[in-house]
């Protein structure tokens, strides 16, 4: 194992630590803390598989392979999902984002190195399921006291911008994180050509594969004011622990 391969697996090893941190707490503000350390530790774990991978191309060594995965979304909530998501997605800086929209369906393709597709994908089943529980709190407690007098149509694209707003907050935490720790690194522009040298090899594996891209023009209603703040500050309480499984690819279509 090389020094910086050993490097990575420490930080992994940290990454696992602070994450059982968290969850063994009884203290909700030192859970936050772990949390939060976790999540720039998950950032620098990324960004350190994408210098070790830069390093091995330039060794003549075999480069990490650039993969396709997709992740399906159904039901009334699909058209907030996949414009959430794919923020979620574009804000991990080394993937590229496609859709395709069907009359009850909607697919993402996630397209990147393989451990950042494996990341995003997995990020994206826990994003679904948290923004869910999330949502069906704030309308319990709140949202259907204020639309009582809502059409049923109404109320759904209410429950969608939640959603929406909800992963838009995320994908904003996640670019924070990645600027942050560029920052933070003593070495940011190193870094940053890092970045964008691995984001513009999925650039051209997507032109060669998908030469006659269109842009989509299925685009959601949007719900009111109250319920986008509502998503976003439930936002910020997302867990991100999008490295529980930083090897692990996820299972990815979902219905809600």
């Amino acid at each position: 194992m090389s020094t910086s391969e050993h490097k990575l697996q420490r930080l992994k090893e940290r990454i696992t630590l602070l994450l059982n941190k968290a969850e063994n707490t009884t203290f909700p503000h030192e859970a936050q803390a772990f949390q939060e350390h976790a999540e720039r530790l998950m950032v620098r774990y990324g960004i350190g598989r994408a210098e070790l991978d830069a390093q091995s191309a330039k060794a003549g060594k075999k480069k990490e392979a650039i993969v396709e995965e997709h992740f399906d979304m159904h039901g009334v909530y699909r058209l907030g999902q996949r414009d959430g998501l794919s923020a979620v997605g574009r804000a991990f800086r080394t993937v590229s984002m496609l859709q395709t929209n069907y009359s009850k369906s909607c697919r993402l393709y996630i397209i990147g190195h393989e451990s950042d597709v494996a990341t995003v994908k997995n990020l994206f089943t826990s994003l679904i399921v948290q923004a869910t529980a999330a949502m069906t709190h704030w309308w319990a407690d709140e949202g259907k006291l204020y639309t009582q007098w809502y059409s049923d149509s109404e109320k759904s694209i209410e429950r969608r911008e939640f959603q929406r707003s909800f992963y838009l907050q995320v994908a904003s935490r996640i670019a924070n994180l990645y600027r942050e720790e560029s920052e933070s690194t003593g070495n940011g522009n190193g870094t940053e050509l890092v970045l964008v040298s691995r984001k513009e090899q999925v650039d051209d594996f997507v032109s060669s594969k998908y030469p006659f891209l269109r842009r989509s023009r299925n685009r959601a209603a949007s719900g009111s004011a109250n319920a986008s703040i509502a998503g976003r500050i439930a936002g910020t309480k997302a867990d991100l622990g999008f490295g529980k499984h930083v090897d692990a690819a996820a299972a990815g279509e979902v219905a809600s």
